[in-house]
């Protein structure tokens, strides 16, 4: 069993009530995940989320505000096929490039850019599992406490 723990730096954007949502396309059962990407060595969450949000649509991006971070475990294999832990920091994003009514080239071959209605979200296979419910909370609030775990 693989014990690999990965550290991850993902963006929300949101346009007229749709989010960005990055679909696996290489994978026997694709889902959706969140856009960004590995924290590289000596690489702030901050600049790792920019880098790998213009590696992925081409667009340059800001940042809002930082809305939590996620400890996750899963089986090897269910979503990826190179670690079973993650932390994922989380941060709110925007673009002026990045919109609904704008097309997003496809700049990386293994995923697929989507426009998904926020309220479908609980309706897809998005993953890890508990950002379905964690987004609409992060960006409702602003609460202090952005640490969640699913390792309760």
């Amino acid at each position: 069993m693989q014990n690999n723990i990965h550290v991850l730096s993902r963006a929300v954007i949101i346009d007229h009530a749709h989010i960005l949502l990055c679909r696996t396309t290489d994978l026997a059962i694709n889902f959706y995940f969140l856009p960004g990407g590995h924290i590289k060595h000596k690489e702030s969450a901050e600049t790792a989320v920019l880098r790998e949000l213009t590696e992925e649509t081409g667009a340059s991006c800001t940042i809002k505000r930082f809305l939590g971070c996620l400890e996750h475990s899963f089986e090897p294999g269910h979503s990826s096929i190179c670690h079973n832990h993650e932390y994922n920091f989380i941060f709110e994003a925007e673009s002026d490039a990045l919109k609904i009514h704008i097309p997003i080239p496809r700049l990386e071959e293994h995923i697929e850019l989507n426009w998904i209605p926020l309220a479908s979200i609980s309706d897809i296979d998005l993953r890890p599992t508990p950002l379905k419910t964690l987004i609409s909370d992060w960006l409702m609030s602003s609460e202090t406490s952005v640490f969640q775990s699913a390792m309760a």
